[in-house]
């Protein structure tokens, strides 16, 4: 296996996460702009609480607005696509020019998005450029446990998001042995309680609560 040095293992594992949370939560936002056109309304006080942010939002619409564009926010998802972009910067060299390229885009197609009045087009390319920096990704990093320290941050991602939001809560079971698959082709090193709570729930099939898993696997790793 080769060795990855830690300030690398970082910025790497970040790269995963942030391209997850940019990717899944513009996928559940794009649902709640569906649900202010059929008139609903949103519960966007639930979702502060469940992600654990301020709710300093007027509205629906409000929410729905500056929630992913405001730049000025450190939880907005335009703020986790600039990081994400960033990481990817200071990786040039591991994950090559070509790649970098797909999360420049994904930036521009997010920047266009912020300026329309109607951004749902827009979005749908931030997606598609973050779907295509992950195959470039795949076929131009050549050392395989950093490929792996990647995908571990997004599943990390995905995973919290998924209990957080109860988003597709059906793909649960399965992408947390993926988690388990993937992390043992990193040199991370897990945290041994919150593997121990992850692995009974997977392995074992064991029931867990919610907050307790939650917190497994945010915890999972301190990097």
């Amino acid at each position: 296996m080769d060795t990855v040095t830690l300030s690398k293992q970082n910025r790497l594992f970040w790269l995963g996460r942030y391209a997850e949370r940019a990717y899944t939560s513009i996928q559940y936002m794009l649902k709640q702009f569906d649900r202010l056109i059929d008139g609903p309304g949103i519960d966007y006080e639930g979702f502060c609480r469940r992600m654990g942010i301020p709710c300093n939002y007027d509205s629906g619409e409000d929410f729905c607005r500056r929630y992913l564009f405001d730049a000025s926010s450190i939880y907005s998802v335009y703020s986790n696509v600039e990081a994400m972009l960033g990481n990817g910067m200071m990786l040039r060299e591991t994950i090559t020019s070509p790649t970098l390229a797909y999360l420049q885009m994904a930036h521009s197609a997010m920047d266009l998005a912020s300026r329309s009045d109607a951004p749902a087009v827009e979005l749908q390319w931030v997606l598609d450029d973050i779907m295509a920096f992950r195959g470039s990704f795949d076929d131009s990093v050549e050392v395989e446990t950093a490929r792996n320290i990647t995908k571990t941050g997004g599943l990390v991602e995905r995973i919290s998001l998924m209990l957080r939001l109860d988003w597709q809560s059906q793909r649960l079971d399965r992408e947390l042995q993926k988690l388990i698959n993937r992390l043992y082709k990193t040199d991370l090193t897990p945290e041994p309680e919150a593997l121990e709570v992850i692995t009974r729930k997977t392995l074992e099939g064991d029931q867990v609560d919610r907050v307790l898993l939650l917190n497994s696997v945010e915890g999972l790793f301190r990097i």
